[in-house]
């Protein structure tokens, strides 16, 4: 049976994504994966909403990355995360810079690694508690776990759905000969 063109955009993100990790190109895969929300965020949004916004961003990832896992980062801190990596491909954003959000600090490797614990802890003391350390790894396998989460849920969703429906019908694909 031939993929829908929606599944093939959903494989494209995780494949481009697993990629992009294995390859250990940590900032290309964080563009990916902060767009992809933003596009998961509005695909998720109320029919009447138009366009992806910080609102529909957090919306998604309170759904579909936070609603089981207990995790450090919230969706605010997530988003100025995405502000930082999508226009200055910097850790910090204007959200963090005002204290409106802690600051992602990344970092790649086994969670139970002496480096990687030591990591984590001390990125708490970066301007008392204005940083937060992230195990970019674990990141990665949060996202793929939501996105696939997610592409399930809204593939049903747009059988039964005209907004959905037209919304997928915009995805950006490739076409190749």
């Amino acid at each position: 049976m031939e993929k829908s063109n929606l599944d093939k955009y959903f494989y494209s993100v995780i494949e481009a994504v697993d990629i992009l990790h294995q390859k250990k190109l940590m900032g290309q895969a964080l563009t990916i994966i902060y767009s992809s929300i933003d596009a998961c965020g509005l695909l998720n949004a109320p029919d009447t909403q138009e366009k992806a916004t910080g609102q529909t961003f957090k919306a998604w990832v309170n759904k579909y990355m936070l609603a089981d896992l207990p995790l450090e980062y919230n969706a605010d801190d997530l988003w100025g995360a995405r502000c930082a990596v999508l226009h200055t491909h910097t850790s910090a954003s204007d959200l963090s810079n005002a204290s409106k959000v802690r600051e992602l600090q990344y970092i790649s490797g086994p969670p139970e690694h002496p480096v990687v614990e030591a990591f984590i802890s001390a990125s708490k003391d970066i301007g008392n508690g204005k940083s937060i350390g992230v195990n970019i790894d674990l990141l990665v396998i949060d996202f793929l776990q939501a996105i696939s989460k997610f592409s399930k849920e809204f593939s049903q969703r747009a059988e039964q759905s005209e907004v959905c429906r037209n919304r997928a019908s915009k995805i950006l694909l490739h076409f190749s000969m």
